[in-house]
């Protein structure tokens, strides 16, 4: 009993990663179209429903557990009885199994990507909207220093004026310095005024800097993401204004970093399929270990099932030097069909979750 649920397990998990039939490729390996998927739907329900009924003898219903039926002689009758050729059934259940898991870990990754991108928009316009009111503040006392200012400028002169105490060479000559030192002549001053504000945004950049990398209750990632944008505002600062200029090509902003390049979405997707290359490799490596080492398996059977796990190490081996378009391990139309039906998928192979 034990051994056969080990070897059962052994093969549905290793036939499911690297997707390896053993019927000719010309029929098998055939990508399959929508009205075969469709046909594999309705069916799999009356097989799951097989397996439930023989649950206690193969080791429970799980889309591996069915995986590891294919060289049950009874389970290949009864999928012969439905019209099935048990090749490309079990084709068909290995690529939507793993296409499956693929298109959940994507889409847990996507949702979560969404939710730092969203708390990151929140993040900077909090921040947007602190420094406008600060700027607001800073602009507010500037108007409010050069009332009073202005206002004692005023009085001053009218003072002169009106003393009958200075002779008119005298209040002239003050008048004159009065003048020249008119408040709101430098704060009309552009440059003046845009360096004054620089340098109070900087020290407001500095300080809000510093609280960040001293406040305990931020996590590290989202710490190292504010501490990154208040570096970019920092830098945006010190750089002069640049000139208007129009949006390059290859979806990069007018900094030269690129929005979302397809370019670099296929590297990234390339370096994600070679990683799970990598994971695939170790993982046959070690199950053909725990397997050497399993005194209950039989001779013969543990050679057939060594030869093929070797021919799996080949045929990743072989994807690995292939063009990148054609080294993934499912087909663009059948990764489309099961994105497609993700949710019915996940409903008929677990319907319990």
């Amino acid at each position: 009993m034990k051994t056969r649920i080990f070897v059962g397990s052994l093969l549905a998990a290793l036939l499911t990663f690297s997707g390896v039939a053993n019927a000719e490729p010309s029929q098998t390996r055939k990508p399959f179209d929508a009205a075969e998927f469709n046909r594999f739907v309705v069916d799999y329900p009356s097989a799951s429903q097989w397996l439930t009924e023989k649950g206690q003898r193969y080791g429970g219903n799980t889309p591996w557990a069915m995986s590891g039926m294919r060289y049950d002689q009874s389970f290949i009758k009864f999928l012969q009885g439905k019209g099935w050729d048990a090749d490309r059934f079990f084709y068909l259940l290995d690529h939507i199994n793993m296409g499956l898991m693929t298109s959940q870990s994507e889409a847990r990754q996507d949702a979560i990507k969404a939710q730092l991108e969203q708390q990151r928009t929140k993040m900077q316009a909090r921040m947007a909207e602190s420094q406008q009111k600060w700027q607001a503040q800073m602009q507010e006392q500037t108007r409010s220093s050069l009332e009073t200012a202005q206002a004692q400028w005023k009085t001053q002169r009218e003072r002169v004026i009106r003393d009958p105490n200075l002779s008119p060479a005298q209040k002239q000559n003050m008048l004159a310095q009065l003048d020249r030192v008119e408040p709101g002549t430098e704060a009309v001053n552009p440059e003046a005024q845009q360096a004054r504000m620089r340098k109070q945004q900087q020290d407001w950049l500095v300080n809000q800097k510093k609280q960040v990398m001293s406040n305990p209750n931020i996590p590290p990632q989202q710490k190292q993401e504010i501490v990154a944008n208040l570096d970019r505002s920092m830098s945006m600062l010190n750089a002069p204004q640049p000139q208007p200029q129009s949006q390059p090509q290859g979806g990069a902003n007018v900094n030269g970093s690129p929005n979302a390049a397809p370019a670099d979405r296929q590297a990234q997707m390339a370096e994600r399929h070679a990683q799970m290359q990598a994971q695939q490799k170790q993982w046959i490596e070690a199950r053909m270990k725990e397997l050497r080492d399993n005194p209950t398996v039989p001779p013969p059977q543990k050679q057939r099932m060594l030869e093929q796990m070797q021919q799996n190490l080949t045929n990743l081996q072989q994807a690995s030097a292939q063009p990148k378009e054609a080294a993934g391990p499912i087909p663009g139309q059948e990764s489309a069909l099961i994105k497609q039906n993700r949710q019915k998928l996940t409903e008929i192979f677990f319907p319990d979750m």
